[in-house]
């Protein structure tokens, strides 16, 4: 398991020093100088402040339509937990990771990961849960080049992200819209182009009039 560097009390992780990391984040060239950019920003944290990230979303999503919620919690639990428990095994050298370069992406999403956090501390609020979700993000979408989502992840209507091969889709990868500091548009998920493929054509047409996908995109959009 990653070891925090210091104890909680307070905040975790000055705005300097966040903006450290984006900074490295940015100016890492392969999979595994990544990984150690990450895993050093990652080892800031406790397994607490992980359960604190499901604590939050779980109350964020109290008003979900009861059967959708029960079956995205576990890949909200993958999504953040998972990748935590990866993350630890892949820096112990437990798992394997098949070194390259990383996506031209990379530096266009440290630096939105920068000035999320700039937001947030601009708003009076603590960065460091939100600094935690995107080093996640960082090590599934770069480092492993799996979907923000992981595979399954439901959304209203039916749909849900899926692989197909060595390819992800998703069916919302392309209606991030205007909500701010998305992680879809650097997600390597393609965009679900088949999705009348799930469904009759009319009855996609009436998912899209109830505007489901949009309301799923602002509940849950990273």
């Amino acid at each position: 398991m990653l070891a925090p560097t210091r104890e909680k009390s307070g905040t975790l992780l000055s705005p300097e020093e966040v903006e450290t990391i984006c900074a490295e984040m940015k100016g890492a060239e392969t999979k595994r100088d990544l990984l150690a950019v990450v895993g050093r920003g990652v080892s800031f944290f406790q397994v607490t402040d992980l359960r604190a990230m499901m604590g939050n979303f779980r109350r964020k999503t109290e008003d979900l339509e009861p059967g959708y919620r029960r079956r995205l919690l576990p890949k909200v639990e993958e999504q953040v937990m998972g990748a935590y428990h990866d993350l630890a095994l892949t820096c112990r050298g437990e798992k394997n990771l098949e070194d390259g370069p990383v996506d031209a992406s990379l530096p266009a999403y440290a630096e939105m990961v920068a000035e999320a956090c700039r937001a947030r501390v601009a708003a009076g609020k603590e960065p460091d849960l939100l600094f935690l979700k995107y080093l996640l993000a960082a090590y599934t979408m770069y480092v492993r080049g799996r979907p923000a989502h992981p595979v399954g992840t439901p959304f209203p209507g039916g749909l849900e992200v899926y692989a197909e091969g060595e390819v992800y889709y998703c069916p919302v990868r392309e209606k991030e819209g205007d909500v701010p500091f998305s992680l879809c548009p650097y997600c390597p998920a393609r965009q679900d182009t088949g999705v009348c493929s799930l469904h009759r054509r009319d009855e996609m047409e009436r998912i899209e009039k109830l505007g489901v996908i949009e309301k799923s995109r602002r509940h849950y959009h990273g």
